[in-house]
């Protein structure tokens, strides 16, 4: 069994402290005029936790050699979710994210499809430079569905069903305040190769 969640927790602060820290030099705000969703053509997808609310419409997809298990021929590929346009380097003033990642076998150059129970999710809604870590989430693996990946087309669609969500502030590698939101998760549309690892930078 995969025993990612403390890696992706670890990987979303310092990739929510990079971004707070690079605000005052890159703030701007987004608009209908930034690229295309996700490549291009995308539909979007939000969670619902707390009260909060975040849209994702910028999917992309990585490996994480660190996390990879070259010798048994798998890696462990990672999707981005983003509410904002994070390669096109604009930041707004509160931003949302999570990473959704899996081991599997395949190609370098291609996300793969298929069904996955062993998986992991973790991320943030509306951290910001006043609020570094925001709302952390991640899934509760004991009680959320299988992940499935399909393929029509250039269009994925990826969906968890039922999706339960453990939220609260981070603490130490744990989760401390915590709510639990049972929901879903279905995103249809294209997910182009990330162009760098969002987490390095």
């Amino acid at each position: 069994i995969l025993t990612k969640n403390t890696t992706l927790m670890k990987k979303f602060l310092m990739f929510a402290m990079a971004l707070v820290m690079a605000l005052p030099l890159a703030l701007t705000s987004c608009s209908d005029d930034d690229e295309e969703n996700g490549g291009g053509n995308s539909s979007k997808v939000s969670i619902k936790v707390e009260g909060q609310t975040a849209t994702f419409g910028y999917v992309y997809w990585n490996i994480d050699d660190e996390n990879s298990s070259i010798s048994n021929g798998k890696h462990y590929y990672q999707l981005e979710f983003f509410d904002f346009n994070f390669y096109a380097g604009k930041l707004p003033k509160k931003m949302s994210m999570f990473y959704l990642g899996f081991l599997a076998e395949g190609s370098e150059n291609a996300l793969p499809t298929g069904t996955f129970s062993d998986y992991d999710l973790s991320g943030g809604l509306n951290f910001s430079q006043t609020d570094p870590e925001g709302t952390y989430i991640e899934r509760d693996g004991s009680k959320s569905g299988k992940l499935v990946i399909t393929k029509d087309g250039d269009k994925y669609t990826i969906t968890i069903d039922p999706l339960y969500i453990i939220s609260g502030d981070e603490e130490d590698n744990a989760i401390a305040n915590t709510t639990t939101t049972l929901t879903s998760l279905k995103y249809t549309g294209s997910i182009p190769k990330a162009p760098k690892k969002s987490w390095e930078d």
